[in-house]
């Protein structure tokens, strides 16, 4: 069997979970944070500012917690569909190649996360609808989508990695709890060495690429935490698909 099949044997399994429906429901949840913003902004002192400034407000929260909560989550979840229902055996089983399974259900994550951007993306326009309503002085109409689909494409590059460690992760473990924890702890230690302990450690922690993005004084340093990512997510899915083959039969 092909990838495409399995792929798409991935992809029938999200319609008997609420992956989907999390999915749409957090980046709606992302996008009226952003929002709400405007209830309470009052007179506008600044007027005539490109709608770019729109699509960039709320990338603060979106890169520091809202995402990489997200990843975490969705990872933990994708993995539980084997394990919950106990279908390991069945999947091991069948006509597909060991390397078609791996892929399939990590390109199935990587949808998801397209599909969560995407659309808080276009519920961004939604809002900019509201906040024209609002406040019809504060924008003057123009925005450029260059840098807005630049920081959507650099954002997804420097979740990337981080990606590849909580699949790695959720697959490894069949407890729910344990991967999810797990990817807590390791998000909440970004924030605690950038701004508690600031080390420069933390410039090569994956979970804290996309809060480093945000912030003017790591700006410069962005185009390397896109090679980071993709140097650890080449890394984990290797020693991923490494562990796969040889604890399949554990997993079954």
């Amino acid at each position: 069997m092909s990838l495409l099949i399995s792929l798409r044997s991935e992809t029938l399994k999200l319609k008997r979970t609420l992956l989907i429906y999390l999915c749409i429901s957090a980046a709606a949840f992302t996008a009226l944070m952003s929002f709400l913003e405007y209830l309470d902004l009052g007179p506008t002192p600044k007027t005539g500012l490109p709608w770019t400034v729109h699509f960039m407000k709320g990338r603060e929260p979106l890169g520091s917690a809202l995402l990489p909560l997200y990843v975490i989550l969705i990872c933990t979840l994708l993995l539980q569909i084997e394990y919950r229902d106990k279908t390991w055996k069945q999947v091991l089983s069948s006509p597909q190649k060991m390397i078609n399974i791996f892929f399939a259900k990590f390109i199935t994550l990587q949808f998801l996360i397209l599909t969560f951007l995407i659309v808080y993306n276009l519920l961004l326009v939604v809002s900019a609808i509201g906040a024209e309503l609002l406040h019809p002085d504060l924008y003057d109409g123009k925005a450029d989508f260059n840098v807005i689909l630049t920081k959507n494409v650099e954002t997804y590059i420097l979740v990337l990695g981080m990606s590849a460690i909580q699949f790695w992760f959720s697959l490894r473990f069949k407890n729910f709890i344990a991967s999810l924890a797990i990817g807590i702890a390791l998000w909440f230690l970004a924030p605690l060495m950038a701004f508690m302990f600031k080390t420069s450690i933390v410039e090569k922690y994956p979970y804290a690429f996309t809060m480093l993005s945000e912030f003017s004084k790591y700006e410069a340093n962005v185009p390397t935490y896109l090679w980071y990512s993709i140097f650890t997510t080449l890394l984990f899915l290797s020693l991923g698909f490494a562990e796969f083959r040889v604890r399949k039969v554990r997993l079954s």
